[in-house]
């Protein structure tokens, strides 16, 4: 395991700071999902399939793995965005009509990991992620 860690370069701990964050978001997000009736199988598919990928990355080096797993984690933070206008909306216009604007600031903390995810696949996608 320690040769295996000595080869690996910068872009892969970023790999790894995707997928941990990952794990955060996917425990928020089906602890806060089902109590509010938006469970969306979606996002839950996509940010298990992002983490899955994550978690091959650290065997196999692949290019085309990183854009897939941050291709994953956008898909449910566009997603969660999409399912969750209804409460921003409420929110702006200070009714209770479309969502539960009570819940906006879950939304938008389980977005922000959702979003840290992303930026460090991005990140990790242009940086090498084995040594030479």
């Amino acid at each position: 395991m320690k040769e295996m860690m000595n080869n690996k370069a910068v872009g892969f701990y970023f790999a790894v700071i995707a997928g941990l964050v990952a794990i955060i978001s996917i425990i928020r997000y089906v602890a806060w999902a089902p109590a509010h009736d938006g469970l969306n199988s979606l996002i839950l598919v996509a940010l298990i399939a992002g983490l899955v990928i994550d978690i091959v990355l650290f065997f196999y080096d692949n290019s085309y793995l990183i854009v897939a797993a941050t291709a994953c984690y956008s898909i449910a933070l566009f997603q969660l965005l999409a399912d969750s206008v209804g409460s921003f909306v409420d929110m702006f216009q200070g009714i209770v009509m479309f969502g539960d604007s009570t819940q906006v600031g879950t939304i938008i903390s389980i977005s922000c990991f959702i979003a840290v995810s992303i930026l460090a696949s991005i990140i990790a996608s242009f940086m090498k992620r084995v040594r030479d």
